[in-house]
């Protein structure tokens, strides 16, 4: 069976989307998703100007739903007709459940049988069927860009040009409520979101640099960086999902590498500390992956002056949550 996908993704390198087709996007996403708000870290001493774009605030509780939604809402009707599937550990899923919700078609997601309980159940409540995969087959889904016995469409949260400009609406807003930020932080998953959010950034203030924020229990990023090429990387079990991979997908490598001035990358621990610190400070309930961009500047590596950290998604699962507010183990 053929897999049913964007045909400007098939056998396609992703390019950036233009700054057109991001406003495009914006106009589109405008009935269903909020513009998020865009605050500063309240640290004690007001030593760094470190802001807090909030898409844990978005419906669902992450930035997704600009990606998915856009790229849905693009698609032709015809090729929704049997309903719309993904490949994700949590978010994506979300975001693809949440609008096939409103979009009243069918959805589905395969997942890996390590996701989060809480985002399984909160994709099966928007009516998504959700199928649990290995680790392994559920990558290459991912590297596949669809499941070969699925007839619905296939939605890439990482490489669609439609997802892209989704995401780039966040550098958008970015600049318009900062328009002399100097860095921008964002987490890295496959690539989507900082692809996106560089994309519309360098279009409108080039000469601000773009930071991919990672974990040590999973660097991609940083190991393609060293080598100059997408290579295998170990992926450490930790409470982080939604950010970190086995490896770039070598497809949004050319994209990354153009876009992306530098990484940093923050133990475990230290995201812990962060996610108790955004709750603590700004009363903003953050997931790991969330909080990797806020470590990333706390840590100092991120460079000096005004800095952006997008913070993702707040879906984290409220045992967790519970054990970094009191600074247990997790």
């Amino acid at each position: 069976m053929t897999i049913k996908q964007d045909p400007d993704m098939i056998d396609a390198i992703p390019t950036a989307p233009t700054l057109h087709e991001v406003r495009a996007a914006e106009t589109l996403l405008a009935p269903y998703i909020i513009r998020t708000p865009l605050l500063r870290l309240n640290l004690l001493d007001g030593s760094n100007e470190i802001y807090l774009k909030l898409e844990n605030l978005q419906p669902i509780g992450v930035f997704k739903v600009r990606s998915m939604g856009n790229a849905m809402l693009t698609a032709d009707k015809d090729v929704l007709r049997n309903g719309a599937y993904t490949a994700s550990s949590g978010n994506a899923g979300l975001g693809l459940a949440w609008m096939a919700d409103k979009l009243g078609i069918p959805a589905r997601v395969y997942a890996p049988d390590t996701a989060p309980t809480g985002k399984l159940e909160a994709m099966r409540s928007f009516g998504a069927r959700v199928h649990l995969l290995s680790d392994d087959q559920w990558w290459q889904v991912i590297e596949n860009s669809g499941h070969p016995t699925d007839p619905g469409f296939y939605v890439d949260a990482v490489r669609s040009p439609s997802a892209l400009a989704g995401n780039g609406t966040i550098g958008l807003e970015i600049i318009e409520q900062l328009p002399d930020v100097d860095t921008v932080i964002v987490p890295f998953g496959g690539g989507g979101v900082a692809c996106g959010i560089a994309s519309a950034i360098r279009a409108l203030k080039p000469d601000t640099r773009i930071i991919v924020a990672e974990s040590d229990a999973a660097t991609p990023v940083t190991a393609a960086f060293k080598e100059g090429r997408p290579v295998p990387v170990a992926v450490k079990p930790s409470f982080i999902s939604g950010a970190g991979a086995p490896s770039v997908l070598k497809e949004m490598w050319p994209l990354v590498s153009e876009l992306v001035e530098s990484t940093v990358v923050s133990p475990v621990t230290e995201i812990a500390d962060a996610v108790r610190l955004l709750f603590e400070r700004n009363h903003v309930v953050a997931e790991g992956a969330g909080a990797i961009a806020v470590a990333a500047a706390l840590s100092g590596d991120g460079g000096t002056g005004k800095t952006a950290c997008v913070v993702t998604g707040g879906n984290i699962d409220r045992r967790i949550f519970s054990k970094i507010l009191n600074r247990q183990p997790v």
